[in-house]
């Protein structure tokens, strides 16, 4: 959990955060005001295109950057898609204070238009009292249940060529099935519901192939790019330190690493792609995470550090201890 602090970094911080994911889609929330609307804004919506439905952008909790947005009560927020055939990877950060109330909905629809037709694929409800989670259909029995008070990812690995679904909670898979029984072959919308519950927010949503999410890509390309991640602010002599999860499920052997760094201040200097630095540092790569070290940032100098993985999993010509081939 990060809080927003310091208004006055809001400036700065517009300047060094955005959604430079290589994605089929990516949203981080952080280009808009905070507390506005999301109807009408970054191709977000009410459902059926009603402001009533809207949610707000806010500052008190993000995985990223400063800002999420907040589901709340009569939240119905949209996205639409145009995805068909293929394999897709969607990932959202979602964070659920402890002592909610209510029931709120993490939603797919593989066909979406306002006013109908609509028709649902995901609708997990998440009981926000009792800590239950129950999958649309296809539950694996997990006996997952919520985690308050932490981000956690929730990943949904689609194939609409074979028609599939599996759904993980916090890495956990909870439900498996068949994705569309119309067999449309598409994706069309994500629905953020509230279902007149507490508020839950979610961060970094991201909608990548599925073939880069099992790490088979190849340059130019990476893998996995996290973004600019802007650290939080304290005193700069102090390390932040945070996990990012990839999820590239390769060995770690064939990834290749690049850490950048991005440093703004009000009044300069200004630096950016800077590389690998003495105070920027990353750690424990595994087949899922790393770990990425920095300074925290200060009320005139903001930090940001960048991550980006490229797999050589796709070579099959190299033999062992022989370099990697595209």
């Amino acid at each position: 959990m990060k809080r927003q602090i310091i208004a006055a970094a809001l400036i700065v911080l517009s300047s060094l955060v955005g959604s430079s994911w290589a994605s089929e889609f990516a949203e981080d929330f952080e280009s808009y005001s905070v507390w506005a609307g999301m109807h009408g804004q970054g191709g977000w919506k009410g459902w059926n295109n009603a402001s009533a439905a809207d949610a707000m952008i806010s500052n008190l909790y993000s995985y990223s950057g400063r800002q999420s947005v907040e589901i709340l009560g009569a939240s119905d927020l949209v996205h639409e898609f145009r995805l068909s055939g293929g394999k897709w990877v969607l990932t959202a950060m979602q964070y659920i204070p402890s002592e909610s109330r209510g029931s709120t909905y993490f939603i797919l629809l593989n066909t979406y238009n306002d006013g109908g037709p609509h028709d649902w694929s995901v609708q997990t409800e998440f009981n926000l009292e009792t800590g239950a989670i129950t999958p649309f259909g296809g539950a694996t029995g997990s006996g997952t249940r919520i985690v308050y008070d932490q981000w956690i990812e929730i990943r949904e690995v689609i194939d609409l060529t074979a028609n599939t679904v599996e759904e993980y909670y916090n890495d956990v898979l909870i439900a498996t099935r068949e994705w569309d029984d119309t067999a449309n072959g598409t994706l069309q919308a994500i629905d953020l519901y509230g279902n007149a519950a507490s508020s839950v927010f979610y961060d970094d949503i991201k909608i990548d192939s599925g073939a880069v999410s099992s790490g088979g890509s190849c340059f130019p390309r990476p893998a996995y790019d996290s973004g600019w991640v802007v650290t939080p602010f304290g005193s700069p002599s102090l390390l932040y330190t945070v996990t990012l999860r990839h999820d590239l499920r390769g060995d770690p052997d064939n990834y290749f690493v690049d850490l950048q760094r991005q440093l703004s201040g009000i009044a300069g200097p200004n630096l950016t792609n800077q590389g690998l630095g003495t105070t920027f540092s990353y750690s424990f790569l595994t087949a899922n995470t790393i770990a990425i070290s920095a300074p925290y940032s200060a009320v005139d100098l903001v930090t940001g550090v960048r991550v980006r993985i490229w797999t050589y999993d796709c070579d099959t010509d190299s033999g062992a201890g022989e370099p990697k081939g595209e």
